[in-house]
This record gives structure tokens, C-alpha cells and sequence, in this order.
């Protein structure tokens, strides 16, 4: 699943290709992707010029005149940049041509959503008008942040995944967070001392920000997910202290720690550091 980083790196390198240009041609192979919420389909867009490009959300949104095309790749979804006249991919869902140079749409799983709505009718996407607090905003503020934190029930590690709460962080960039912040994945909010939560939110800008700088300055395809700098997520060592890293289940989805850097806080947790394993 695409992050905010690589949305933000698809995002300035769609801008530099693709603004000021006009629609030339649209296909479609994938139409359970497309959502339409004004009368017509994706031939709307012909002859249309993309004037604005930006994210709101975890949607990528293309301005045309009078209309947006709202991106959400959801877990498989990727945009790749082609000749025009280039093959298809497998995973090929849908395409506006830009004269010479084609946005492709590539989803195996067809699960992400793009939705043509009228311009800024964001009630129309369902669930958008409920984000939470965007990490990568001014608002992001410590004081913002740890009195959302200490109002929850919930383990920390589902508190940053939920975007009714914040804007948004996925599965690579939680357990990074947590590492670098020393929290354990399954460390309930409420147990945090207001030290730990300003921890926790410090973690999130350093991570974020060096995240975003090293996509960036990695300049692979916009179709390639960059995920081999980051520290604990799919690795096998820490890169600290030198112990195996384990894995715990959370809210069904999989959290990469260190047993020794990120200790258990309360019982019922395996003591992997007294295991010898």
C-alpha cells in the first residue's frame, strides 16, 4: 500500500509531467475501480486541461476544469508514467493519455477507488470527510497529539493506524515509529506517561520527514515502492541491539519489534529477552 511518502513523491513527479497538459485519450480495462458521481464516465476528461495536483487524505486528487479525478490506490494500487502506444501491464486498470505520455492506473487486486466527482464535492467519497489529523500539517502539533492519545482505549499501534484519528499512517511506517519511539506495538494508549506521547510524536515527524527526504532522493519509477532503508519492517535483526526481531499480531495485521529496544509494559506478554530463542 502506498504512504504518505510515496504519495508525496508520486505527487511531485506527477506535477512535473503532467501540469498544464491536456487529456488526450482514456481507456479503460478495470471499470469496477471507477466511481462516478456526476453523469458520464471517464471520456469526460477529454479534452480537459489537469490545472492542480494534490493529496487530501490518502487520495491522490487530479483537478481538470470542473471536475476531480480522486485517487485512492488502497493496498495494491500503483501509478506508472508510459509511452504512449506502450503494452499494458497485467495489472492495468485504467488510463488518461496526455499526448506523448500516459498516467496508468495499475491495481492486481482492484481494490483501490477513483471517484470523478464535481469539483471540492469531497461528501460525495465516502468516509473522506472523516480523516483525522493530517501528520504532515502545522496542526500536527505535541499538545494536538497527546490529548488524542490519552483519550483513547485502544493498543498505540491501532491508535496510529486509525485515520478517523490521524492522516494517516500504514503498516511499514507504524512499526518504524514505534521502534524509533521505544514503545511496544501492543502498549495500551492509557497506560503512556505524557512523556511517552511526546516521544511518540516526535518519532512520527522524525520518521516521516526522513522517510519522505530518502524516497525522494532514491528517484526510482513512481511504480516502485522503496521499502529496503527502513529499520524494523520485514527485517530480521535489530539494527541497535543486535536481537531477533519478533513479530506480534494487532487488530489482525502483523508488528515488527525489538523485544529488548521496545519492552513489554504490562503481564501477559511473552518476555522474549528471558526466552533464549
Amino acid at each position: 500500500m502506498p504512504e504518505l511518502p510515496d504519495l508525496l513523491y508520486v505527487l511531485s513527479r506527477l506535477r512535473e509531467r503532467l501540469l498544464g497538459r491536456r487529456v488526450s485519450e482514456e481507456r479503460v480495462r478495470e471499470p469496477v475501480v471507477l466511481r462516478f458521481t456526476v453523469r458520464g464516465n471517464l471520456s469526460l476528461l477529454l479534452g480537459r486541461t489537469l490545472v492542480e495536483l494534490f493529496r487530501k487524505a490518502h487520495f491522490l486528487v487530479f483537478r481538470f476544469e470542473g471536475l476531480d479525478l480522486a485517487v485512492n490506490p488502497m493496498l495494491a494500487g500503483r501509478f506508472r508514467l508510459a509511452a504512449r502506444g506502450e503494452a499494458d501491464e497485467g495489472s492495468f486498470a485504467f488510463a488518461l493519455g496526455f499526448g506523448d505520455v500516459e498516467l496508468r492506473y495499475l491495481d492486481d487486486k482492484t481494490m483501490g477507488k477513483a471517484y470523478l466527482i464535481a469539483t471540492d464535492d469531497w461528501k460525495a467519497i465516502p468516509g473522506l470527510q472523516m480523516g483525522g489529523l493530517d501528520i504532515l500539517s502545522p496542526e500536527f502539533t505535541r499538545e494536538r497529539f497527546v490529548s488524542l492519545l490519552k483519550h483513547r482505549r485502544d493498543q498505540v499501534r491501532a491508535f496510529l493506524l486509525d485515520k478517523k484519528a490521524l492522516d494517516s499512517l500504514g503498516n511499514a511506517y507504524a512499526d518504524e515509529v514505534l521502534f524509533e519511539a521505544g514503545i511496544h506495538p501492543k502498549t495500551f494508549c492509557r497506560s503512556l506517561s505524557h512523556d511517552a506521547g511526546l516521544r511518540l510524536h516526535g518519532a512520527i515527524v522524525k520518521v516521516m520527514k526522513e522517510a519522505v527526504e530518502e524516497v525522494a532522493r532514491r528517484g526510482e519509477p513512481i511504480e516502485v515502492k522503496v521499502r529496503d532503508f527502513l529499520k524494523v519492517r520485514m527485517k530480521e535483526t535489530c539494527p541497535r541491539c543486535g536481537s531477533k526481531l519478533r513479530v506480534a499480531g494487532v487488530r489482525g495485521m502483523d508488528a515488527y519489534f525489538c523485544p529488548r529496544c521496545q519492552p513489554a509494559t504490562r503481564p501477559g506478554f511473552v518476555d522474549w529477552t528471558r526466552t533464549g530463542r
